[in-house]
């Protein structure tokens, strides 16, 4: 069985977990819409984990039941507000 995972809120750019962890996806919604850049870092570098554009109203499920392993953390980066999580194990 999967390590259960943990949801962290997100409104747009932010570190999201520092230090070691799992990435195990996001569900994330832009009403104007945006360009979502997520990374294995605690700043907008380093190895990139996700990249995607969110259409005005649109909205995006990733999950990774296994998870990505993060040496530095997860850090997201917006163009726009977003709604929604990132998951972390």
């Amino acid at each position: 069985m999967t390590a259960q995972a943990r949801a962290v809120n997100v409104t747009g750019s932010a570190t999201v977990f520092a230090g070691p962890c799992t990435f195990r996806g996001c569900a994330l919604f832009s009403t104007a819409g945006a360009t979502v850049t997520i990374y294995d870092n605690t700043a907008a570098s380093g190895t990139v984990l996700a990249k995607f554009t969110l259409p005005a109203g649109g909205d995006k499920d990733i999950d990774l039941a296994d998870g990505v392993r993060c040496d530095v953390g997860v850090r997201i980066e917006t163009s726009a507000a977003v709604e929604g999580h990132v998951r972390i194990g």
